[in-house]
């Protein structure tokens, strides 16, 4: 073994952890009605409690949801025997998890429609945390995943770590998926699944790099032969290759449009500089902005709002004002000497 393959698992390889992991992980069902049934079971209530706090707006709930969902569990599995040049268990892994993730999608939308408080996808937080994926979001991703690989194949890690750490970004923005998918909101559905095939990649690229380095993309552990582990080993790097650029175009997009809103806010905000007005609501919608303001006095001009815009370099395809006149009210007080 390589002194990095020892320092990763803290000593020799344990072949009694590896045949746990891959059991835990769902890379090898030798008992299919008691993995499969707990495997539901978690995921089932972990989603009826997500989209349950994500409806109520309430971090706590879907923290609670974080430690039973068991998602991470086939994504680990399909790290796991890609490194071990294992297609068929791979597939297997695979297969779990995109029947999981139908699942959760599935349920949440239903839960959704059955309870009595729908969430509100422009003002509710967990929603618009989960809504709009950065880079920062998956170098987060990368490193999560890097301490859940190495917790399962280690006894001296907790899993529950690693595993609040990842379930954060697997079973909720699922659940976002399904609620936005209810309403309509085909955007804020979209920013979501974005945000799990992130997180799946990043479980994906960094498990794979974490376990071969461990050494267990050794040739005894491999059920092809040379060649077509080989085949195998190329094909999951060229699609981790296309998922990276497709995920790095869309991320740019949105540290564009987040630069581009940061900057009209900024350019709002000279513009009301001076008067007895200030910025309540701003939305950038299809090239539109749409502007409240609140205060009294003179309402300042929009053309003027517009050449500040086009000045700092931001052009829109319309500017929609709204004021709301508040009244001062002034009390005076008298002092009278008796």
């Amino acid at each position: 073994m390589s002194y990095i393959s020892k320092v990763l698992l803290g000593g020799e390889l344990d072949g009694q952890v590896l045949a746990r992991a891959e059991r835990a992980t769902l890379m090898v069902v030798d008992q299919p009605l008691r993995q499969y049934s707990s495997f539901l079971l978690r995921l089932i209530a972990a989603t009826v409690v997500a989209t349950g706090g994500i409806a109520a707006d309430s971090a706590t709930t879907v923290i609670g949801a974080m430690l039973i969902a068991p998602l991470m569990s086939p994504m680990l599995g399909c790290a796991l025997a890609t490194a071990q040049g294992r297609p068929a268990c791979a597939l297997r892994a695979l297969g779990i998890t995109v029947g999981g993730m139908v699942l959760v999608v599935a349920s949440s939308a239903l839960i959704t429609a059955l309870i009595p408080v729908a969430a509100d996808m422009n003002t509710n937080t967990q929603v618009l945390s989960r809504i709009s994926p950065r880079l920062v979001d998956l170098i987060i991703a990368l490193a999560a995943s890097f301490m859940a690989s190495l917790a399962s194949m280690r006894d001296d890690i907790p899993d529950a770590v690693p595993g609040v750490a990842i379930s954060a970004s697997i079973v909720p923005p699922l659940c976002v998926v399904g609620a936005a998918l209810f309403e309509g909101a085909w955007d804020a559905a979209f920013g979501a699944f974005l945000l799990f095939i992130t997180n799946f990649f990043a479980i994906q690229v960094m498990g794979s790099v974490v376990y071969l380095c461990m050494g267990l993309g050794a040739r005894r552990f491999s059920s092809v032969t040379e060649q077509v582990r080989n085949i195998w080993y190329a094909f999951v790097a060229l699609a981790a290759v296309i998922i990276a650029g497709l995920l790095f175009g869309t991320s740019m997009g949105i540290v564009q449009n987040a630069e581009h809103e940061r900057l009209v806010q900024d350019v709002t905000s000279d513009w009301l500089d001076g008067d007895d007005y200030r910025v309540t609501e701003l939305a950038i919608d299809d090239g539109e902005l749409y502007v409240q303001i609140s205060g009294s006095g003179k309402a300042p001009s929009v053309e003027a709002l517009n050449t500040q815009l086009k000045q700092a370099g931001v052009e829109l395809d319309g500017i929609s004002l709204s004021v709301v006149e508040e009244h001062r009210v002034s009390n005076t007080h008298a002092d009278g000497a008796v």
